[in-house]
């Protein structure tokens, strides 16, 4: 018979075991990383990119209360000076000053003042006419120039002692305009001013 023809043998390799399959990354933290910078980025953009200056020494420096010294720095040239407190003005007790007194009135011209004022609440009366009847004998007797003095101290309208003059001349008997000016102007009459007796007579009906 004929011999078989051995088949040539491949050599054996040691077993090697299969490689893993490969890891798939996992995309979502990069996702959210970037997510982040961006807003990082916006907030940046929104606030224009500003940033709060930090305070210099000088800024944050507290001046030296009043009476004290300045310290010098190390490098500086600086010499410290006393800093006086300011004074405090003492107190004062003085009294303002008043004005000058008023002079006491004499009695006699207080008298006369009190006399004058008693007869114009009856009757109306001129400037002379009331000097005339304060110091007439047959009125109150007093001194010229006391009588004077008290009338002119009195805050009298002489325009409304006119007219309420006029107006008891016509409560008597009757004036025409220039008549009853007449009678209020002359020194037998009232003894007004001619001014005065016109405006006085001009607020009656007989001048109008």
């Amino acid at each position: 018979m004929p011999q078989s023809t051995p088949y040539p043998t491949q050599p054996q390799q040691p077993y090697q075991p299969p490689a893993p399959a490969p890891k798939k990354r996992r995309k979502w933290p990069w996702i959210i990383g970037g997510l982040v910078v961006l807003i990082i980025v916006l907030v940046s953009v929104a606030s224009g990119g500003k940033k709060t200056p930090e305070p210099t020494a000088a800024a944050t420096a507290v001046p030296p209360a009043a009476g004290t010294t300045v310290p010098r720095a190390a490098n500086d040239s600086y010499h410290p000076t006393w800093t006086p407190a300011p004074a405090t003005p003492p107190a004062t007790t003085e009294t303002p000053a008043q004005g000058p007194a008023k002079p006491e009135i004499p009695y006699q011209v207080q008298s006369a003042m009190d006399s004058a004022q008693s007869y114009l609440s009856f009757s109306a009366f001129s400037r002379n006419g009331l000097i005339r009847q304060l110091s007439s004998q047959a009125g109150e007797g007093y001194p010229k120039d006391v009588a004077t003095d008290a009338v002119d101290r009195l805050n009298i309208d002489w325009n409304q002692q006119a007219v309420k003059s006029a107006q008891q001349y016509l409560d008597m008997t009757s004036f025409s305009c220039s008549g009853l000016i007449q009678q209020l102007s002359s020194s037998a009459g009232e003894g007004f001013t001619k001014a005065q007796a016109t405006y006085g007579a001009h607020q009656t009906p007989a001048c109008k």
